[in-house]
């Protein structure tokens, strides 16, 4: 089996993996939750910290002590109305802080700060206080049939109104502000979201890339050739990091969202990897002979911090924190994203990253399985059996 062939069942298998099994959030530096089970777990041990009815609704956290949880609670057929209930739980223990019940709710989100969160229902912007569940201010939408609610990546909320599946306006509010703010947006806008709250405004006509609220052009971003394929991007609250070109020439660009724009050079490969942690941009390409060319970049400044070969390709990249994981279908890596040192490597493909701890590293493995290896030294640590989606199986 050639290497493209191995490295696209690889992807299909870990897309496989992803649908089968439920979702798993890092909701503190040591604490995993999983709703449909509902029972939080001590990364590093495995073992059960507490547990909270299982629910399928909606998880929402920073993943540094903020969680916020809802369901449907009530359903009034009658009256054609649902009720939803929203509660915050204390990451340590699973005790209830507050709970509120909103009726007609469309989205909500949480703010990048963990002070606020937001809730988009019939016509209408609730913005609440995450401590007590209060509501703050509320301010009323008069066309939010088709409306996108995105955390801005320091604090606030911009909220994408779109008209037959093209956005059309853009309404922003900051905290504390009394009013929402309204601009205009080019055609064809596409928003690119980070786990950790990032994003980035592309719109695909003249290839320009924005920051949002207010809308602000990366100036140095140009199109390249018409038919060039959609950037890959990577980012998170601190900044940004994307594929582009000047003029035939396909570079990168990054940066963080109060600092300046700069670019670097990169291959024409088709699929680049990119990953951003809280300092560092990274590339992964392939190179000649099975090999993998990895860089990182100071992402303030753009400054080459390392460059290095690797054996062997990796279509899978992902990181959070200083932590930078590498996956084919024969190995693991993982790395430190700020200097490139490997921290350790070991000959076993082990499923779909689930999430990085402060200590561990944890996979969803076939049939449900859970398992983790230590950050440290890659040993490892614990495996359970999970459901996996269809299947009431028992943990």
């Amino acid at each position: 089996m050639s290497a493209a062939v191995r490295a696209l069942l690889l992807c299909f298998l870990l897309a496989v993996a992803a649908a089968a099994v439920q979702p798993l959030y890092r909701v503190d530096r040591e604490v995993l939750f999983l709703p449909q089970d509902g029972v939080a777990l001590n990364a590093h041990t495995g073992r059960v910290a507490w547990r909270f009815p299982r629910f399928t609704g909606q998880t929402a956290t920073d993943g540094r002590g903020l969680l916020i949880i809802s369901w449907v609670s009530t359903i009034l057929p009658d009256l054609h109305r649902k009720v939803t209930r929203f509660c915050r739980l204390r990451t340590s223990d699973g005790k209830q802080l507050w709970c509120r019940d909103w009726a007609e709710v469309e989205h909500w989100t949480v703010d990048t700060s963990g002070r606020y969160w937001y809730v988009h229902t019939r016509g209408r912007l609730e913005v609440l206080h995450a401590a007590d569940g209060q509501s703050d201010r509320g301010f009323t939408l008069h066309d939010d049939r088709d409306l996108a609610l995105l955390p801005l990546p320091t604090q606030g909320v911009l909220l994408l109104e779109r008209h037959h599946g093209q956005v059309q306006e853009a309404l922003s509010y900051h905290p504390g502000a009394a009013a929402l703010s309204a601009e205009e947006v080019p055609p064809a806008l596409y928003p690119f979201r980070g786990d950790g709250h990032g994003l980035l405004l592309y719109a695909r006509e003249k290839g320009e890339f924005f920051l949002a609220a207010p809308l602000k052009l990366l100036l140095g971003a140009h199109a390249g050739p018409r038919l060039n394929p959609f950037p890959r991007a990577s980012l998170d609250r601190h900044g940004f990091f994307f594929t582009d070109w000047q003029g035939q020439t396909p570079v990168v660009r990054g940066g963080t969202y109060q600092g300046e724009l700069w670019q670097a050079p990169r291959a024409d490969s088709p699929d680049p990897k990119l990953a951003i942690s809280a300092t560092t941009a990274v590339m992964l390409e392939p190179a000649p002979h099975h090999a993998s060319q990895l860089r990182g970049w100071n992402l303030a400044t753009g400054e080459l911090a390392y460059t290095q070969l690797l054996a062997g390709r990796y279509p899978v990249v992902s990181s959070l924190g200083e932590a930078l994981l590498l996956q084919s279908d024969q190995d693991i890596r993982l790395l430190d994203a700020s200097t490139g040192q490997q921290r350790w490597h070991v000959q076993r493909h082990e499923g779909t990253l689930a999430t990085i701890s402060q200590t561990a590293v944890v996979f969803w493995e076939s049939n449900g399985k859970l398992a983790a290896r230590a950050r440290n030294n890659g040993a490892l640590l614990w495996r359970i059996q999970f459901q996996t989606i269809g299947f009431r199986g028992a943990f």
